[in-house]
């Protein structure tokens, strides 16, 4: 806790990370050597994720789904590691971490002003539990599949074409529509050119196109513009885009930048230029139990 520096009518109801009642707990099972923090530390009063090896945690959960627990304020947990420093809230890295599955505990009110029963989100970015909605994420331009030129080409013939003037990214996988394209044909490689550009590709079925306009898509989105930072496992929305939908790979470009990436599902329609949102974090199990505002400590609960 830092140094007191005012002086309250009434006493706050606690910290955030405090447990808010004596009621049932449960932890994280911690294998042989865990749980520990991780390479930046972990925050107490937020949210965090059990990485692959089980050991390590985190509070940053892109793509990770659900948080595994919650963590709670304990005595000789966090250490002030910032020079002259009032209080910390951190856990150093490599420290044991005590993870929480269940109970109740004292947060900061984030998002929107907490009400009984509101759903509590977790940030991916950082843990920060945030009331009634999903935190906001990133913002991105990008196109579905690709729109061009096709001819039927020697030496591959009718399941071969020659592509002109893209627009767009191919990919090896995209379902083709257009005259002269067999229903169901789809790109079953490129032979030469610009990679996802134009050149020669092969295809699934027999052609008759002829210079003509043809479309694809599939699972790959070519991001031209990004606000914010993609990340694997992000729930994205946008024309175009299958429900249900998450970022599977990053294939190239700037890492959560421009680039090219694939989707978990595959679109069913080209989309030219559309704009794409993924959500900043996810709902879970916990509910809030108090009605505070913005800014004030509120009860959440597993139960």
């Amino acid at each position: 806790m830092p140094f007191q520096t005012t002086i309250n009518t009434q006493n706050p109801i606690g910290v955030e990370g405090d447990f808010a009642s004596a009621n049932p707990r449960a932890s994280a099972y911690a294998s042989e050597g865990g749980l520990i923090a991780g390479p930046n530390g972990v925050t107490v009063g937020r949210f965090a994720w059990i990485e692959a090896d089980g050991k390590t945690v985190t509070n940053s959960g892109e793509g990770a789904g659900a948080p595994d627990g919650y963590v709670h304020r304990e005595q000789g947990l966090a250490l002030i590691t910032t020079y002259l420093a009032e209080g910390s809230n951190l856990i150093p890295a490599g420290f044991p971490v005590s993870l929480l599955t269940a109970g109740d505990f004292l947060i900061a009110v984030r998002g929107q002003a907490s009400t009984k029963g509101a759903a509590v989100y977790a940030n991916y970015a950082d843990g920060t539990p945030v009331i009634g909605a999903a935190p906001a994420g990133t913002t991105a331009t990008g196109s579905i599949g690709s729109t061009f030129t096709a001819t039927a080409s020697a030496p591959g013939g009718v399941n071969q074409l020659a592509v002109t003037a893209v627009t767009g990214f191919i990919s090896v996988g995209d379902v083709l529509s257009g005259t002269g394209i067999t229903a169901g044909t789809v790109i079953t490689g490129q032979l030469s050119g610009t990679t996802g550009g134009a050149g020669s590709y092969s295809i699934s079925a027999a052609s008759t196109a002829a210079a003509n306009t043809v479309t694809s898509f599939g699972n790959v989105v070519d991001v031209t513009a990004v606000v914010g930072t993609l990340a694997v496992g992000d729930a994205i929305t946008g024309t175009g885009v299958p429900a249900n939908a998450t970022i599977f790979s990053q294939v190239s470009g700037t890492p959560g930048g421009v680039g090219i990436y694939t989707l978990n599902v595959p679109a069913t329609a080209y989309a030219a230029s559309t704009a794409l949102t993924t959500v900043g974090g996810v709902v879970t199990k916990w509910t809030a139990r108090s009605a505070q505002p913005v800014g004030a400590i509120a009860a959440m609960s597993s139960w």
